[in-house]
């Protein structure tokens, strides 16, 4: 029997999530005898509880392909989270009946850690429903703190977009003959991967002279003495800080300073303001503070072909999969080769998807915390592809 499909965007945008979109909507197409009509939902679960579905089949088609070269989300997203049913069925319910209505057989869910929560919790409240559904995740993130598949779409992106960024800073950092000490935000709450992509530019001498990442504590006595010894060896320091970094009793460095707002947590960045204020007690050069801001999940001139590429396949294996019968999984990626680099697609159930933050291996960073060991290179460089190459002319340090 025919049945409809649902696709939601989750969470926060990424590079490359319209691709997957544009997988989902090419494989319900290659499907029509089995899938009437894809819906589209209007900024997330919000358009699910308040009739925001649109019949993707009946927009523009001429504007589908554009999808894989599209930044950020087509169909919105929102940052709402349903209550547990336990506590309040209210917007389950109307879930439910926004399913019936439409006739939903198909529910394809696209993002991150939070989605993967609320997909497995809807899933168990359409089982004790009685309602058939097949309910299937596609990952998105650009923290890359999924656990159980090797890299989420959306990360490859923004760590070529960030090495790349970091690059042509260094550049721009040896541009005059003056001293001066260089911080750089990225982004990352919980995970450093980001920040660890950075360390691809140093192959060609431009990256950072300094990676702090959220897996080790950080001490600000520490950081200081850290760039005064490549500032006094090089004139200059770059250092780059993942915006989740914490200090030893748990402390977001962004929370300094922030103790009068009612929310901090929703401010997350601004660790460069305090990391510059912190080094002009102690340094009497030039000091700058960058944060990269949104432009790392949306750069899509920087897009990794590869992640593009990824996105649209695991968006199609989500539709094929659940034509199967599958349901409850996360479709994901498992690396059987480095060089050639070699994925294979898999399946995992949600839960165990959603049990961690994927943070990055001890192993991959330096012993005293503030640099990232080279191995990581061969982790991160298929991801990414080749980077620009600049001319080398040895005229200026």
């Amino acid at each position: 029997m025919t049945k409809n499909a649902l696709y939601i965007q989750s969470g926060g945008p990424t590079t490359v999530i319209n691709a997957s979109a544009f997988g989902v909507i090419q494989e319900c197409r290659r499907h029509a005898d089995e899938i009437g009509t894809l819906y589209g939902v209007r900024h997330g679960v919000i358009g699910l509880l308040n009739d925001g579905l649109v019949d993707i089949f009946a927009l523009d088609q001429e504007q589908i392909p554009l999808l894989p070269q599209t930044p950020s989300m087509a169909f919105g997203s929102c940052r709402y989270r349903i209550p547990d049913a336990q506590t309040d069925d209210t917007d389950y319910k109307k879930v439910l009946e926004a399913l019936r209505v439409h006739d939903i057989g198909y529910l394809f869910y696209n993002g991150g850690n939070g989605t993967l929560c609320a997909c497995h919790n809807m899933y168990r409240y359409l089982q004790s429903q009685g309602y058939d559904c097949k309910v299937m995740v596609i990952p998105k993130t650009v923290d890359n703190d999924i656990e159980h598949i090797d890299h989420a779409p959306g990360y490859p992106s923004t760590a070529r977009h960030v090495a790349i960024t970091i690059a042509e800073l260094a550049h721009d950092t040896r541009s005059y003959n003056t001293d001066l000490i260089t911080i750089v935000e990225v982004m990352g709450r919980n995970t450093g991967w980001i920040a660890a992509a950075t360390l691809a530019a140093c192959k060609e001498g431009n990256g950072p002279d300094l990676i702090y990442v959220p897996e080790v504590d950080f001490s600000p006595e520490k950081f200081i003495a850290d760039v005064h010894e490549v500032y006094v060896r090089k004139g200059k320091c770059m250092a780059v800080v993942a915006e989740g970094v914490r200090d030893t009793d748990g402390k977001y460095l962004f929370e300094y300073g922030t103790e009068d707002l009612k929310n901090p947590d929703q401010n997350m960045g601004g660790t460069t303001p305090y990391l510059t204020t912190l080094l002009r007690g102690h340094f009497d050069c030039k000091i700058r503070g960058i944060d990269l801001g949104l432009m790392q999940r949306c750069a899509m001139h920087d897009a990794s072909p590869l992640d593009i590429r990824e996105a649209i396949r695991l968006g199609e294996r989500a539709v094929e999969q659940a034509l199967l019968g599958i349901s409850d999984k996360m479709v994901s990626l498992e690396r059987i080769s480095g060089d050639p680099y070699r994925m294979r697609e898999t399946l995992v159930d949600i839960t165990d998807a959603a049990e961690g933050g994927h943070a990055m291996p001890l192993t991959y960073i330096m012993a005293g915390g503030n640099f990232i060991r080279p191995e990581f290179l061969a982790y991160i460089e298929p991801l990414i592809g080749e980077l620009p190459r600049y001319a080398k002319l040895n005229v200026v340090k």
